[in-house]
């Protein structure tokens, strides 16, 4: 069991609603963290500031995730002990205030597995591009018997050049399921190194090279205000006839008057799982235009995946009360980064 130096047994709570712990936790997970440390296993319906203060006066850690209020110094003010905050959701952008930085609470963040299906949904489209299926289907629809055809149009996979742009928690994911496949990677990311890139089997490029040179291009970098429309018009007008381009970090990335004049030239196929604003207002064309290919923002952790973030939670308590490193700790200098 997780103690303190005094002997005393390490003290956690939630800081969820009853429909939040149920979605990313397993019985068995809670079952788990409270035989390791003493845990309130009390969580409120509706999560409140008058039901959660009380609680948070004697933990050293607390357990967070999607919905959950910001630690403000105000909050903190009335959690003396409090050295931990165990994250199960991806960003703690949205919890994590500068008086945590400045009390040295430790933060942990499910954003490592949260990351995981977002980069195998990546993989899956990438396959479905590369053999220009959303395209045979359109063709069929219009077309019928007369689009069927197998042509030297089809790209295929082997050493097809990919470009990835971000190299953060999901781009690295990427990474990793590309390396099998025989797939000439691309990356663009300022903090990557070559060195860096070549242990992921990838090369690093400059924006306007892995644009020109790739077949299908993915957007994963952070939406952080320095990325607010890094693609545009003139990075749009780079891509080569017949490329895909995939965004699945967020809408805020791309200009999206920019990109949908370009879908409208019929020169790229895009595939989008966010849009700015999201949903795309009514009457977008990117509704209706057959080389857009819309999905409502399902690559992240649905349903029974979410349940992947609460093990993430009972895989750092472990490591707590082991005594061993965090498996995904943030950092102040590393939220900069993030999105």
């Amino acid at each position: 069991m997780g103690t303190q130096s005094d002997g005393e047994q390490l003290r956690f709570c939630f800081a969820l609603d009853r429909a939040r712990l149920t979605q990313c936790f397993r019985p068995e997970a809670v079952d788990e963290i409270a035989r390791l440390v003493d845990l309130d296993r009390n969580v409120p319906d509706t999560l409140t500031d008058d039901w959660l203060r009380p609680r948070l006066e004697g933990v050293d850690g607390v357990i967070s995730g999607w919905g959950s209020p910001a630690l403000t110094e105000e909050r903190l003010a009335g959690a003396p002990k409090l050295r931990y905050a165990l994250h199960s959701a991806g960003s703690v952008k949205s919890m994590v205030t500068e008086a945590v930085w400045r009390r040295g609470i430790r933060v942990t963040s499910a954003a490592n597995v949260n990351g995981r299906p977002v980069a195998q949904f990546v993989l899956g489209l990438l396959f479905a591009c590369l053999k220009d299926v959303f395209r045979f289907q359109e063709d069929f629809r219009q077309r019928g018997r007369a689009a069927w055809r197998r042509g030297p149009e089809v790209a295929g996979y082997y050493r097809t050049t990919l470009g990835i742009i971000g190299a953060g928690n999901v781009g690295r994911q990427l990474l990793r399921l590309l390396q099998p496949h025989d797939f000439r990677v691309l990356v663009y990311d300022p903090h990557l190194s070559e060195e860096g890139a070549q242990a992921y089997g990838a090369a690093t490029a400059g924006m306007d090279t892995l644009l020109q040179e790739s077949r299908a291009v993915v957007l994963v970098a952070p939406n952080i205000p320095e990325n607010r429309h890094m693609i545009a018009a003139a990075q749009l007008a780079l891509l080569q006839h017949g490329a895909y381009f995939i965004n699945v970090a967020r809408g805020a990335l791309v200009d999206h008057d920019a990109l949908i004049a370009e879908l409208q030239r019929g020169r790229i196929t895009a595939c989008l799982d966010v849009a700015d604003p999201e949903p795309p207002p009514e009457g977008s064309p990117l509704y209706t235009l057959s080389n857009c290919i819309l999905t409502p923002h399902v690559a992240g952790s649905l349903n029974d995946e979410c349940l992947r973030l609460g093990d993430q939670v009972l895989e750092e308590v472990r490591r707590l009360v082991a005594g061993q490193p965090f498996d995904n700790e943030v950092t102040e200098e590393a939220l900069t980064r993030m999105g």
